[in-house]
């Protein structure tokens, strides 16, 4: 093998190591993303329920008698106060993770910028 191609190789070896760590990157973030499960109780320990990262409801468990408890109204607004704090974690840890993955596309935007 010549010089040029052993500096040829070295080159596409270097490139594909980096366009690699670009798409791992990547990987990662969407696992993050897809990690994002948010759990939460009521304060009283009447409603459990879990959101993913879109806010969506996941589980919803209600402790027993409380619909005995409550007027419907009430439960109706325990339930919805939970879920709209659970909902405003998962879109934190959203932004956060957002946060995270526009950095890391920053970098690989110069790591493929820089590819010759």
């Amino acid at each position: 093998m010549t010089e040029a191609n052993e500096s040829d190789a070295g080159l596409v070896a270097r490139n594909v190591a980096r366009i690699e760590r670009v798409q791992q990157t990547l990987r990662d973030l969407k696992k993050k993303w897809a990690s994002i499960d948010v759990h939460m109780e009521s304060a009283d320990g009447d409603v459990q329920l879990s959101v993913n990262h879109q806010g969506r409801l996941l589980t919803l468990s209600l402790a027993p008698g409380c619909t005995s408890r409550y007027t419907n109204e009430a439960l109706e607004q325990v339930i919805s106060t939970t879920l709209r704090a659970a909902v405003q974690d998962a879109y934190g840890e959203r932004a956060e993770i957002e946060k995270n993955a526009e950095e890391a596309a920053l970098q690989a935007a110069q790591l493929l910028d820089d590819l010759p």
